[in-house]
């Protein structure tokens, strides 16, 4: 393992190692990712993938985050994969890498004995989630993967205030994810999963 600063990357992106001053978060990043959860990540696991950079501009297209909580944890050098890309190509990789990730679909039935070895063994520091989190994910991975009447999964979305949002968002804190979000309001409001 190499170290930077307080930071372990895994030895195999020795390679890639530059100065993490030589590249630069993109001023265009509209994405706003969990900083504190990507810190606990790298504390725990270490830096395991690159940033990705176009060549040009020294613009991170991908790993943005990661970069902050690399500076934020005090590491001088960081990984970066250099794309020789234009302007309009590096925007469409950054918008696909934010937006793309955000349309997974988790199957609570896979991700839950996975989560419980975790906590089991090494507990759930790293991963993103807490105790709080697996025991909504149980309770969601009780309703059938494959559980819908009309053989289709709708898209629900709706605007509200800032101050409904932050409500939402509180009570439904044990949850990951918008699906799983809903639903534990869902289950919450007296609904039973069929």
């Amino acid at each position: 393992m190499i170290r930077s600063g307080i930071v372990t990357i895994h030895d195999d992106l020795a390679p890639l190692l530059v100065d993490i001053d030589t590249v630069h978060q993109h001023p265009a990043n509209y994405n706003n990712g969990d900083l504190d959860k990507i810190i606990e990540s790298v504390e725990m696991n270490g830096v395991y993938r690159p940033v990705y950079v176009q060549t040009a501009t020294d613009y991170i297209v991908a790993g943005n985050h990661l970069w902050e909580a690399c500076k934020t944890l005090g590491a001088t050098q960081i990984p970066a994969a250099h794309l020789d890309i234009d302007d309009t190509t590096a925007l469409r990789i950054m918008v696909a890498d934010n937006w793309i990730a955000s349309l997974a679909v988790p199957d609570n039935s896979l991700l839950l004995p996975i989560l419980e070895h975790l906590q089991t063994t090494d507990g759930l520091r790293g991963t993103g989630l807490a105790d709080h989190d697996l025991a909504a994910i149980r309770a969601l991975a009780e309703i059938p993967a494959g559980y819908d009447d009309f053989a289709q999964w709708p898209l629900i979305a709706v605007r509200v205030p800032p101050h409904v949002r932050r409500a939402y968002l509180r009570l439904t804190e044990q949850a990951v994810g918008d699906r799983e979000r809903f639903e534990l309001m869902l289950r919450l409001a007296g609904w039973d999963g069929h």
